[in-house]
């Protein structure tokens, strides 16, 4: 009897025992997990590893199609896209897109990118401190407002072409609906009104919510390669070369730039000979009115060029003479670079060489090419 009460009050003991360890172990668990969870509130706490997060999750609900969670999705058309849908635009973008944050100037805003699209302004609430284990003090970072730039779409697009160019988005050519400006070739304003030139367009393509295809094709429909500077498309390049039958295999007529540029060096130096020192001789290849014309003219009748040094022209009047650099605008304009030296002895018996190195612009104008800017070599 003794020993079967003995048992039984063992066995009342080892039941307290276990319900105390189990206690214990709940207790120890419950403290565990709050220091636990109060570590990680306080990473949390810290707004890179809060922006890093949700940078994170932004991905995460892209690839799932419920970037709605974070962006506004405004109704955006586009009529170089099939089907265009700002949800399966940020899949595609946050899939294959480097996305960062960088702080900004205000307190509590970051914005977002993706490579260099700026998607998202989020601001922070950081008015909320939280202190935890009497050690731990730390800011519950809550998102306040994001503001998403989509109203025109992921990808909007500036491209500066000749306007022989053709520009293609998606295979659709862009037409002038989305011209926003074209511009005049800055050597060549003035002459605009006398002859058919080539003018500068610049699009302007909005509302794209996926990457697109993009490309030029130039007035013989071959592909151009455009420069990309600031994010814009820059196909301005015109026909280059130093081979003069290149040149003028491109324009409607034969000329020789060399034997201008060594009369107008000769009328510089009261060289050339004639009626007002030779204007005469030039004016055949200028346009009257314009300011290469004012120029020659100026020089010409003022009394500045009665005051150039007294010299005689070498025998070897020209030496180290130089055309290169062509460039055709069109059949009806070119410019060149030409370089000549040329030699002279003055009163006192020294040497002298007189450099000219400037680029020569040319249109062909009342059945002449007529020179209409000049601009120096530095």
């Amino acid at each position: 009897m003794r020993l079967r009460r003995k048992l039984k009050k063992m066995s009342l003991y080892k039941k307290s025992l276990i319900i105390f360890t189990l206690l214990m172990l709940i207790l120890a668990e419950a403290a565990l997990i709050y220091v636990s969870t109060s570590l990680k509130a306080y990473e949390k706490g810290d707004v890179d590893n809060y922006m890093k997060a949700l940078v994170k999750d932004m991905q995460k609900q892209a690839k799932r199609g419920n970037i709605a969670k974070y962006f506004e999705l405004p109704e955006v058309e586009s009529s170089y896209e099939e089907k265009s849908s700002l949800e399966k635009g940020y899949k595609e973008l946050f899939k294959e897109a480097k996305i960062i944050y960088k702080e900004t100037d205000d307190d509590a805003k970051y914005d977002i990118f993706a490579d260099d699209i700026h998607l998202a302004t989020v601001t922070l609430d950081n008015s909320k401190v939280e202190h935890r284990l009497g050690l731990l003090t730390y800011t519950d970072y809550e998102i306040k407002e994001i503001t998403s730039y989509n109203e025109d779409g992921l990808y909007n697009f500036d491209f500066y072409l000749m306007d022989n160019y053709t520009l293609y988005i998606n295979g659709v050519q862009v037409e002038n609906d989305d011209l926003k400006e074209t511009s005049k070739i800055e050597e060549y304003t003035e002459v605009y009104d006398y002859v058919d030139l080539p003018v500068l367009n610049h699009y302007v393509v909005k509302n794209l919510t996926y990457k697109p295809e993009i490309i030029i094709k130039d007035v013989d429909g071959k592909v151009v390669e455009a420069q990309i500077k600031d994010g814009a498309y820059y196909a301005t390049e015109f026909f280059k070369t130093d081979n003069s039958e290149e040149a003028f295999a491109r324009l409607s007529h034969e000329y020789d730039p060399l034997d201008f540029a060594k009369k107008w060096s000769l009328f510089l130096t009261a060289d050339l000979g004639g009626t007002r020192y030779g204007l005469y001789k030039l004016t055949p290849n200028l346009i009257e009115g314009t300011e290469m014309y004012k120029s020659a003219y100026s020089w010409a009748t003022n009394v500045d060029i009665t005051f150039t040094s007294i010299h005689t022209l070498d025998a070897e009047t020209f030496t180290n003479t130089k055309v290169s650099n062509w460039t055709v605008y069109n059949e009806n304009a070119f410019s060149v670079e030409v370089y000549l030296e040329k030699n002279m002895t003055l009163v006192d018996r020294q040497k002298k060489k007189d450099v000219l190195h400037d680029i020569f612009y040319y249109v062909y104008y009342d059945n002449a090419y007529r020179l209409v800017h000049m601009k120096s070599v530095a």
